[in-house]
């Protein structure tokens, strides 16, 4: 986590979260996670990833897709 986007507040309808680190091989990651609630009250999410390698991008997509 970056400092201060771990907690969300009780009266949220939408968060971000930060995340940065090392995926295999060492190469660097950011990760931006936007949450919130649609019309229906369920909850979306949308998922930003930089790394140094594009591929890694694409892998880290495919993970949270794919659950």
């Amino acid at each position: 986590w970056v400092q201060g986007t771990e907690t969300v507040a009780s009266n949220a309808r939408s968060h971000t979260s930060l995340l940065s680190g090392l995926y295999i091989g060492n190469v660097k990651v950011l990760v931006k996670a936007q949450f919130g609630m649609d019309s229906s009250k369920e909850i979306v999410m949308k998922l930003a990833v930089r790394a140094e390698d594009p591929s890694v991008s694409d892998a880290i997509h495919a993970l949270v897709a794919n659950g």
